[in-house]
């Protein structure tokens, strides 16, 4: 018999038979594909090698303390460039109007809510209100702020009646931020309407955790904050965690690095936001009033004061007679 085992020592040993190994491999692991006998030299589409993954650093390779450089805050003490943010929010209380109201402020580099913002660039995927009405809203704040137009650092990408498949519209953004500014603040709003492949789940955690994780990937490459909007469960929540509150998988609630709660205070078209954080002190809570276009702080009004479940809100005016 033959012996072959020098070709195969030859074989496992040339630098040149790796990259086909290693392409198969991925096709299988992320695909399942199961490789050919003729391997390609063509690069995977869509799978990421392990170049493109951040190295493992040894704690005595570790910069002083000092060196670190922190991501700055796109809306002081709220939340920073590479945050996750979710809001979570009844029906119809707000969530959309704080979305575009931190849009324009954060593209101007004006105060949202009474906190600084560094001028950042910021696109908006509105999947729930039609063109139009969407520029209009986004056209208003800015002059009800002072500004003759949008701000030219906020983009607005209007998908709704048009696209709500997940994988579409990751793929076309993706090569679309390619021919724009690093963006800073990508908005998604709202989540419920996005089709996950036809089988999308809330409350099943493998289902919202791929959703999520799909989003962000659209952000690792800028660096930029991920903004999502999503809707509380039904009942009598007024008593439960703001954390809790969220329709579906716990997953909502674990996943990003700021979940804010905004809820009926007991002051008709105000609003309470309660926020908790990951890598920071959690903001205190307060309370804005939705004044549309604009919402406005209102720190004479105390954020404890939820309105009771199936309670209308109390009129100011006749509060205060």
């Amino acid at each position: 018999m033959q012996d072959d085992s020098c070709k195969f020592t030859e074989y496992f040993t040339d630098p040149s038979n790796y990259e086909g190994v290693r392409q198969n491999y991925y096709n299988y692991i992320s695909k399942g594909i199961v490789p050919e006998t003729e391997t390609s030299e063509e690069e995977v589409p869509g799978v990421e090698n392990e170049e493109g993954l951040p190295p493992i650093i040894n704690g005595s390779n570790f910069p002083p303390q000092y060196e670190l450089t922190p991501r700055e805050f796109l809306v002081d003490g709220m939340f920073q460039r590479g945050d996750n943010i979710l809001i979570t929010a009844p029906p119809k209380l707000g969530k959309s109007w704080y979305w575009a109201n931190a849009a324009v402020s954060i593209a101007s580099g004006t105060p949202f809510l009474g906190k600084a913002t560094t001028k950042s660039n910021v696109m908006l995927i509105d999947l729930e209100l039609r063109k139009d009405t969407a520029m209009d809203r986004l056209i208003s704040i800015s002059l009800a702020k002072g500004f003759k137009q949008v701000p030219d650092q906020l983009w607005l990408w209007s998908l709704a009646k048009h696209c709500y498949d997940l994988d579409t519209i990751c793929e076309v953004l993706c090569s679309r931020l390619a021919d724009l500014p690093q963006i800073d603040l990508l908005i998604v709003d709202p989540l419920y309407v996005i089709d996950n492949g036809g089988q999308f789940d809330e409350n099943n955690a493998h289902c919202v955790t791929r959703l999520l994780t799909a989003l962000e990937k659209l952000t690792v490459k800028t660096g930029a904050a991920l903004g999502l909007s999503h809707h509380y469960r039904k009942g009598n929540l007024v008593s439960q965690d703001a954390m809790d509150r969220g329709a579906g998988s716990g997953a909502f609630s674990r996943y990003p690095d700021v979940i804010t709660s905004l809820s009926n205070h007991e002051i008709q078209n105000c609003v309470v936001v309660e926020s908790t954080t990951r890598n920071m002190r959690s903001p205190a809570d307060f309370v804005f009033e939705l004044d549309a276009p604009l919402i406005k702080e209102r720190p004479d009004l105390n954020p404890a004061q939820l309105r009771k479940y199936g309670q209308p809100g109390i009129v100011e005016e006749a509060r205060n007679a």
